[in-house]
């Protein structure tokens, strides 16, 4: 069971929206006119988010505030919704900020509490997921804050949640991780909303857990990430990996008619998901059915893995075919690791083009983001990834803007 919670404040506990822009342009005297603008989320479950510290704390648990917001700002957020809490750590109290782990470090400091994976920090960005990891914490993220679902899934929590209800289940947050994690590990396991990854919309694309590439150093310790790689060689790990495919498909609240994998290269002469699908049909109703040989590759890609998203989706067209008329079928497409969507992308194209009524993707991990500190050449606090709300391109920023420091790098 948890030792602490900590919470992120805007878009985790409180809905701030009406003051995105006015708090990101540091326009403070305006936020100060239009507080009234706040509001609570709507009940998440049987609880509204911003009832969960008074509902913890009366558990006896030690409950934290930690906001990149000031402290007079965050005070008067608390008091207008009665947010109890033990500690607060605000804005001035640490020189560096989110996603550095200086601001969890501190709520810590005063607790009198030593930082561990039994300690949760709940947010609704990357940066509160990055900053609980550099902290030592199990990160938590919520699915009602702004973000959008493809970029937390490529820099995902360890626990994420749709109810704000799930958090009060303590006996059972740690079985509340990724299906793919938990059943290669051998961690307990509880059914929710995050127990899949939900990774995009268009098309649906789902994971059954995170992928660690060998340059991160979650890799070292992730039974998911090494049963992928076991894949690609052996059938050593494809009963286990069955097991997550056929109990996630289980879990759906949507029923395809057929499962089809992407179809392997023509210099592949071993289908890597041929024993992992058999293994998978124990653990799914028997209508649906499976087809190894929905898709097939006409056109072998060189250097694929070395090419960007815009060169992978050009080179890959034209790389599929099917022999089949789908007749309006539901198709789940299976791939091993998601990255960035053009092998997937193409298949479901050429599906539809020959029939197929909606096709949804999953895949057994999503690839993972890996959590570089990177430090202002400027003025030596962290660094964050922004992004330009016009043009939508990343870059980094010193956490220090706009008051102390300005700087930005490409990202």
């Amino acid at each position: 069971m948890p030792n602490v919670f900590l919470f992120d404040l805007d878009m985790t506990l409180v809905d701030s929206s009406a003051l995105a822009h006015l708090r990101r342009s540091q326009m403070w005297d305006a936020v100060r006119q239009n507080m009234n603008l706040i509001r609570p989320f709507p009940a998440q479950g049987r609880v509204a988010p911003h009832e969960l510290p008074a509902l913890l704390r009366a558990d006896g648990q030690a409950v934290g505030i930690v906001t990149s917001s000031p402290e007079w700002y965050a005070t008067t957020v608390l008091q207008q919704f009665r947010i109890p809490y033990d500690v607060l750590v605000s804005y001035g109290d640490t020189e560096n900020h989110k996603p550095d782990p200086a601001p969890i470090q501190e709520a810590l400091r005063r607790l009198g509490i030593a930082a561990s994976r039994d300690s949760l920090y709940i947010g609704d960005d990357v940066g509160d997921v990055e900053a609980a990891y550099h902290a030592g914490l199990a990160s938590v993220a919520v699915r009602w804050g702004p973000t959008s679902i493809f970029e937390l899934s490529s820099s995902a929590p360890d626990i994420f949640v749709s109810k704000a209800s799930t958090l009060l289940r303590q006996d059972r947050i740690g079985g509340r991780g990724y299906i793919g994690e938990a059943l290669t590990s051998n961690w307990p396991f509880h059914s929710h909303w995050g127990s899949i990854l939900h990774c995009d919309d268009e098309p649906v694309v789902y994971a059954l857990g995170r992928y660690f590439t060998a340059s991160d150093p979650r890799h070292a310790t992730s039974a998911l990430s090494a049963a992928v790689l076991s894949l690609k060689n052996n059938d050593s790990q494809a009963q286990v990996l069955g097991e997550c495919v056929g109990r996630a498909v289980d879990l759906f609240d949507w029923k395809p008619d057929c499962i089809i994998p992407v179809p392997m290269k023509p210099s592949q002469e071993r289908n890597r998901f041929k024993e992992l699908l058999e293994s998978a049909a124990d653990h799914f109703d028997e209508d649906i059915e499976v087809e190894l040989n929905g898709l097939k590759t006409v056109k072998e890609v060189e250097g694929y893995k070395q090419m960007n998203a815009l060169e992978r989706a050009e080179a890959i067209k034209g790389a599929f075919d099917t022999d089949y008329t789908w007749g309006g079928a539901k198709i789940l497409l299976l791939d091993d690791v998601y990255t960035t969507g053009e092998t997937t992308r193409e298949c479901v194209r050429i599906l539809n083009a020959n029939g197929a009524g909606e096709v949804r993707v999953m895949a057994i991990a999503k690839d993972q983001r890996v959590f570089a500190r990177k430090t202002c050449s400027a003025c030596g606090r962290s660094m964050k990834i922004r992004e330009n709300h016009a043009t939508h391109v990343k870059f980094w920023g010193c956490s220090g803007y706009p008051h102390n420091c300005q700087h930005t790098e490409d990202f």
